[in-house]
């Protein structure tokens, strides 16, 4: 069973990265209108991401880390 999102859902990720000279975790929020906004903790200037277009962007990361996988194995023999 899974939950019906209705308000934003944020979370601070294990991710660290490099932001203005700092290093800051990374705070993902969830929003209702298929939305993912990233950005460091301690700021406010979010990036969002419409989710459809990541899950095609990770959908298509998949399949060429397979094709070269594939043609990897494929020079081994």
């Amino acid at each position: 069973m899974t939950t019906r999102l209705t308000k934003p859902v944020s979370r601070v990720s294990g991710e660290v990265i490099r932001d203005a000279g700092k290093f800051r975790q990374l705070v993902v929020t969830i929003y209702p209108n298929g939305l993912i906004g990233l950005r460091p903790q301690g700021t406010r200037r979010e990036e969002t991401l419409s989710i459809p277009w990541v899950y095609l962007r990770a959908v298509e990361a998949r399949v060429l880390r397979e094709k070269e996988a594939k043609r990897k194995a494929k020079g081994k023999r």
